[in-house]
């Protein structure tokens, strides 16, 4: 082992390092870093209760997969989520127009695609590092970082704690990202608001693990349907502003997406039918690209540092595989240098899955009849290139090397 690891490996110990935000990243990232023996608190503003039913559903890619792997949390995924074989994609008269087949993830690139709940992944997380004691202060907030030396000091409900480092995990509005980086850019609203959720009706057809996409003649419509299970659905539409999203009332928002798609193909119109209430939205949002990530011992990740919009099936992962790689980095180098080194790793591979979450929200834009045809016709030729580009994601290892600079 080389000195620097040495003495790295060495500093972590006596660190303490405060994790903002008990998401997905922030989470994985207490885990793995409790397990290397690191003194660490995480601050999450919602309660325990309210934790592991925040939120919709998400797609795990194989390397978001096999970031868990390196947890030893990928079969406790698999076992609460769906395995998907691959995507298809329709137009609005049913219509097939591509199909990106995932029934191979698994012998090429080591683990499968799977859909889960987010609150029973994020039970996961929760319950691997209550089980290894790590201290989460569940409904505290955070209202300043001051300097000391040679850390900061950290206000947590009104009260001032020091810690060596802070890793902000807090997401697209992160409170850290405020206070630490005052000029960095804010999110930027893209036109397009999503919702989604999981009914249990039994006359909706098993989709044998293909996430049914359609550009329906409303919004665009995804869903999924295990065998015996229940579905899984999402939407996701234009709209001009973001006025009236988040929160919403519960059995009009219903009706108004179920007004979206009773009209379009395959089972959509009984999935829509089951909807009795829909209690809020998420605006979808661009986030530029800020100048860096970390400010001496601060250091932004997950989406706090590089929000990738769902379009591209990546942003879970890349928080994942940001965790595992920020973990190897803390053992490898001293601070700052290793936020530094994270940031050289992981800027270049979260730009990838940025710009393929932009391809794909632009084709959910078309909302004239020429525009879907031109749609219609360029889809099948592009199609393969996406699955190329999400191929190039998939392929990367965290569990295998962490600290190795991905294919760009």
């Amino acid at each position: 082992m080389e000195i620097n690891s040495i003495m790295a490996s060495m500093e972590l110990l006596t660190r303490r390092i405060a994790i903002v935000g008990a998401g997905i990243a922030g989470l994985a990232l207490a885990v793995t870093l409790s397990r290397k023996g690191c003194r660490l608190v995480v601050i999450e503003q919602r309660d325990r209760e309210s934790l592991g039913t925040d939120g919709l559903f998400l797609s795990l890619a194989p390397n978001g997969m096999n970031a868990l792997k390196a947890l030893g949390l990928d079969q406790a995924i698999i076992d609460v989520g769906v395995t998907m074989s691959g995507l298809t994609l329709f137009n609005e008269a049913g219509k097939r127009l591509g199909v990106i087949d995932y029934s191979r993830n698994q012998r090429d690139f080591g683990a499968p695609s799977v859909t889960v709940r987010r609150g029973a992944m994020i039970q996961v997380l929760l319950d691997a590092a209550l089980a290894l004691g790590v201290e989460i202060k569940f409904g505290s907030r955070i209202a300043l970082i001051s300097k000391t030396s040679p850390g900061f000091a950290l206000e947590i409900d009104q009260e001032e704690q020091a810690f060596d480092a802070i890793i902000a995990c807090d997401g697209l509005r992160s409170t850290v990202r405020r206070m630490a980086f005052p000029d960095a850019p804010e999110p930027v609203y893209s036109g397009l608001i999503g919702t989604g959720g999981v009914v249990n009706g039994t006359a909706i057809a098993p989709t044998r693990g293909q996430m049914n996409m359609v550009f329906g003649r409303r919004a665009f419509f995804g869903y999924i349907r295990d065998e015996d299970g229940p579905t899984y659905w999402f939407n996701t539409y234009v709209a001009e502003n973001v006025r009236g999203a988040g929160n919403c009332d519960s059995s009009a928002e219903a009706a108004r997406i179920a007004a979206m798609h009773r009209s379009d193909p395959l089972d959509i119109p009984e999935i829509v039918n089951e909807l009795t209430g829909i209690d809020r939205n998420y605006p979808i949002y661009d986030m530029p690209a800020l100048p860096r990530w970390w400010n001496d011992n601060v250091l932004l990740i997950g989406d706090a540092a590089h929000a990738v919009a769902p379009h591209s099936g990546q942003g879970a992962s890349m928080a994942l595989e940001d965790a595992i790689v920020l973990s190897e980095c803390l053992v490898n180098d001293p601070l700052p240098q290793a936020f530094q080194r994270f940031e050289s790793l992981r800027r270049g591979r979260t730009a990838q899955a940025i710009k393929l979450g932009r391809r794909s929200g632009s084709t959910k834009k078309a909302d004239s009849w020429l525009s879907r045809r031109i749609r219609d016709w360029l889809l099948p030729l592009v199609l393969p290139m996406s699955g190329r580009m999400q191929a190039q994601l998939f392929r990367h290892r965290v569990d295998l090397n962490p600290l190795a600079m991905p294919e760009r």
